[in-house]
């Protein structure tokens, strides 16, 4: 499946705003997909970045990264009901991994067992 992965520092954009909406509509970990945006909305203002999983210009997964220095906290994944058993969460791992890494990220710390069983695999714990 050829997916993209594209980090945001902002909500501003209305269409990827109410894609991301919509997508952790679908989490157990939120009361819905506005309480997502809302908490999201505010940690992107103090060191956290959302990287999306976009197949076809649709966004079908997230994950943010938190922290400063040279370690992050990858927490709050979520892939679309119909993408899951594809291998989208891992690639998104890979992906914001490899890209925080860019930027002289050395460590990553697990925000749930569906992330750290990516990231044992990957290698990076």
């Amino acid at each position: 499946m050829p997916i993209t992965v594209h980090p945001y520092t902002t909500l501003e954009n209305d269409e990827i705003r109410d894609q991301l909406e919509r997508i952790y509509d679908t989490s157990p970990e939120f009361a819905d997909g506005q309480d997502a945006i809302e908490q999201l909305e505010q940690n992107l203002a103090q060191y956290t970045l959302v990287y999306a999983a976009v197949f076809n210009t649709k966004i079908i997964g997230a994950i943010w990264s938190s922290g400063q220095g040279n370690s992050r906290v990858l927490e709050n994944i979520v892939v679309h009901p119909a993408n899951r058993g594809r291998g989208v969460a891992e690639r998104l791992v890979a992906e914001a991994c490899r890209m925080e890494q860019s930027k002289g990220v050395e460590s990553f710390e697990p925000g749930c067992g569906a992330i750290r069983r990516c990231l044992m695999h990957l290698g990076k714990l």
